[in-house]
């Protein structure tokens, strides 16, 4: 599993693997350009200082790329060693310029390539979420989703945009110092590297342990975050309870377990570290030692000295940095694997053989139809149901709380597929419609509307658009918005907050009710869409929604009566099972669940107007 979240990681890069490689190209010629830098030290030290001191012997010739050196610069004198050292320092600026121009357009290169597979990364992540089923949303928690689609992909950035490109720098640092150590003096070269087998042992054995507590820090972070997404969306209700003293305990319980694992986190990085120092140097005291050794014996020069003790420090910084790689490669293949979790998810299929512009008859088929929302549960949420609702026929859904209503509706907009029986839709299947033509054909008004953070026009308008000014306002008519438009600050321009938080229930509804009128969908479903709303502003919609719903197949979920005073026909449901059916008349003459409400609200409605002496 780790081998092939390390490979999804790099597939990451994607069509920018080129420049990243061109990158590396650079960083890899800068690196070895860098690596002249003790050479020339070298040739100081050995050409001009050994030069002046010995009055004039020879500088030794040990290797061929201090002989290349050696070869441009100007022939070495007595009379001209103040040059010659101003040549050495021009040859060292200028490799030095080199170095820093290389390694500055790999950066600028790279930093390029993160930013832009990232953004394909987010896109492609939020554009899989969009096209999840909705029982997916139903088990996945939104606050988990929000911590993957921000920092997990921040820290598959901060791998991809600075641990990667170092990879290919440190390891041609390494490559690069050990090859002029081992051109100076190949014995010492192999001692100075010694300790590397072991250093990468523990750096392995880091990033399986970084990895493992990373993992378990992220999805403690996934809980803190969904308990501040939680607690910000319904903060109204936290206040209104006085609960802000509970809502502050539970966030400071789900602190303190993320703080247990990062504590944990801290204490491995402290045991790591130290010892990994050790190690690196402990390996730079055995370079310096050999070397040192082997100039006493005659076989380095001073300079081939001070060359071979700066390129141990070349390599002991690789070394050094391995932890560090190994420890960003661990969150980032645990973040890896949590995207992928999402991507790998099956989407949803849209497609199907009924599709186009054509508008919906509206002639409604359930046969037979059970269905419950998850396999693991016993209980079905529809069980058995079976209705015929004709083309432009306006009946109403009507039971106690969770008695199937609003199920009946997903499964008409294929938000899930029955577990058993079938669904017709104008003669055909429903199966064989594209969900996409099919649910632009449906307007469901929910008894919970969502709100988008924007103006109330551009909330109504979301269904079009395009819609035109007037066009909007017709809508809003309908759904009685004009009532309490001019009682906002901006009129339809005013901002109505996170989910509508500025707006009342009532005042959401209708506005939603608006978005989806504006629409003119083929059939229009309203799931208490006026619930909370009062009953002189229900009777205003429901004489503007008679001109809108004419022709129209429409089906109205309700508990209110004077809700579906329009329906044709009527269905109530109880425990997932339609137990009563027929026209307002008939249903009163069975004597049954609907007579009992109806009784009710008649009682009630009589008290009430008793008390107001009407």
């Amino acid at each position: 599993m780790t081998m092939k979240n390390i490979y999804r990681l790099f597939r990451v890069l994607d069509q920018w693997k080129y420049h990243y490689l061109l990158a590396g190209i650079l960083l890899i010629f800068g690196t070895i350009i860098g690596m002249l830098e003790p050479k020339v030290l070298q040739i100081a030290i050995d050409g001009v200082v050994t030069f002046f001191i010995k009055n004039g012997e020879a500088p030794p010739l040990n290797d061929s790329i201090a002989a290349l050196l050696y070869s441009i610069l100007p022939d070495i004198r007595m009379n001209n060693l103040p040059f010659v050292l101003i040549c050495i320092g021009g040859l060292f600026a200028v490799i030095a310029l080199t170095k820093a121009a290389l390694r500055f357009i790999s950066a600028v290169i790279t930093a390029n390539s993160t930013e832009k597979a990232i953004k394909k990364l987010r896109d492609t992540l939020f554009a899989h979420i969009q096209a999840m089923p909705a029982a997916y949303f139903n088990e996945t928690p939104s606050g988990d989703l929000i911590q993957r689609c921000t920092g997990d992909v921040d820290t598959i950035r901060g791998f991809i945009g600075q641990q990667v490109i170092q990879m290919v720098s440190f390891t041609a640092f390494f490559i690069g110092a050990f090859f002029m150590m081992y051109a100076v003096h190949p014995k010492a070269a192999f001692i100075a590297v010694s300790l590397v087998p072991i250093i990468l042992l523990t750096s392995l054995w880091f990033f399986k342990k970084e990895a493992a507590i990373w993992e378990t820090h992220e999805k403690e972070q996934d809980k803190l975050t969904a308990i501040i997404q939680e607690n910000l969306s319904g903060i109204r209700v936290v206040k209104a309870f006085a609960n802000e003293p509970f809502e502050t305990d539970k966030f400071d319980r789900q602190n303190d377990e993320k703080l247990k694992i990062g504590v944990k986190q801290v204490d491995l990085h402290t045991t790591f570290w130290p010892f990994s120092d050790f190690l690196v140097n402990t390996q730079i005291v055995i370079g310096v030692a050999t070397s040192g050794y082997f100039t006493l014996m005659q076989q380095l020069t001073i300079g081939e000295f001070a060359a071979f003790f700066t390129y141990s420090i070349m390599v002991a910084w690789p070394m050094r940095a391995v932890g560090r790689i190994m420890s960003k490669m661990g969150m980032a293949v645990v973040a890896i694997d949590r995207i992928g979790q999402i991507l790998d998810a099956k989407e949803e299929v849209y497609t199907g053989t009924v599709s186009g512009t054509q508008p919906i008859q509206g002639d409604i088929i359930f046969e037979n139809v059970s269905f419950k929302y998850s396999e693991k549960e016993e209980k079905y949420a529809l069980k058995n149901i079976s209705f015929h609702i004709k083309k432009g026929e306006k009946v109403a859904l009507l039971g106690p709380t969770g008695a199937g209503k609003s199920t009946i509706i997903a499964l008409l907009a294929r938000f899930y597929e029955p577990t058993e029986g079938k669904i017709f839709l104008d003669g055909k299947a429903l199966q064989e419609y594209d969900k996409q033509y099919l649910r632009k054909r449906l307007g469901i008004v929910h008894q919970k509307p969502f709100l988008f953070s924007t103006t109330i026009e551009q909330n109504i308008a979301y269904t079009k658009p395009e819609a035109q000014k007037g066009v909007i306002y017709d809508a809003a008519q309908s759904a009685a918005v004009q009532d309490f438009i001019d009682k906002m600050s901006n009129g339809y321009e005013t901002m109505v907050g996170e989910k509508g938080v500025t707006l009342s229930g009532g005042q959401k509804q209708r506005v939603a009710l608006a978005r989806t009128l504006l629409a003119d969908p083929d059939i229009l479903i309203l799931d208490d869409a006026t619930s909370a709303v009062d009953t002189e502003t229900e009777y205003s919609i429901q004489q503007a929604l008679k001109e809108k719903m004419d022709g129209k197949t429409s089906i109205i979920i309700a508990h209110r009566l004077t809700a579906v005073q329009q329906a044709e026909r009527l269905f109530v449901f109880e425990n997932g099972k339609i137990i009563e059916s027929g026209t307002h008349k008939e249903l009163l003459l069975q004597n049954g669940f609907y007579k009992k409400v109806y009784d009710i609200q008649v009682a009630i409605e009589d008290d009430i107007e008793r008390e107001l002496g009407i």
